[in-house]
């Protein structure tokens, strides 16, 4: 399977997941944050260009007041944390089941990990869960709830082992 950023011709019309913002994101919205380089969009096609899934990576940073107590010392008393938002991540209702959310996380995983080490500073993955399965789905592979934010927190030493 191949990812790669999304480009104009791929058919993103046909798209369709059981989260409407996700699957209204991607039709509707993707495009603009690109062009205004809010975000970078990562695409799982078929054959034909139709997306089966996608993802979405973003620089940001936390106060330190939201990392976990563990990882505190890594961060200047003066810094916020840098990190890599992995904004959205869907997968098409008709890939239920076939891993494809998996190959997509994996995958954010591995480019995030990849940048953090050649690119930019970033000590961790943060995602913002949509739902309580997705809460379940990251967790599963090492995500920390963060305190008082809803958000998740992996960080780049446990990421070095998952990809």
């Amino acid at each position: 399977m191949k990812i790669e950023l999304l480009e104009k011709t791929h058919n993103r019309q046909e798209f369709n997941c059981e989260e409407a913002s996700l699957t209204d994101y991607i039709k509707n919205q993707v495009s603009q944050d690109i062009r205004k380089r809010l975000a970078t969009c990562f695409v799982s096609v078929d054959e034909g260009g139709k997306v089966l899934g996608y993802y979405t990576l973003t620089s940001e940073s936390l106060g330190r007041d939201q990392i976990p107590e563990k990882y505190i010392k890594q961060i200047p008393k003066s810094y916020n944390a840098p990190v890599i938002l992995l904004g959205r991540l869907a997968r098409d209702i008709s890939q239920k089941g076939t891993g494809l959310g998996e190959f997509l996380l994996l995958d954010a995983l591995f480019r995030s990990f990849v940048l953090s080490n050649k690119s930019i500073g970033a000590m961790a993955v943060v995602v913002d869960p949509i739902n309580e399965k997705a809460v379940n789905f990251y967790s599963s592979y090492g995500f920390e709830l963060l305190s008082d934010s809803g958000k998740m927190f992996l960080p780049m030493k446990v990421i070095e082992k998952l990809v």
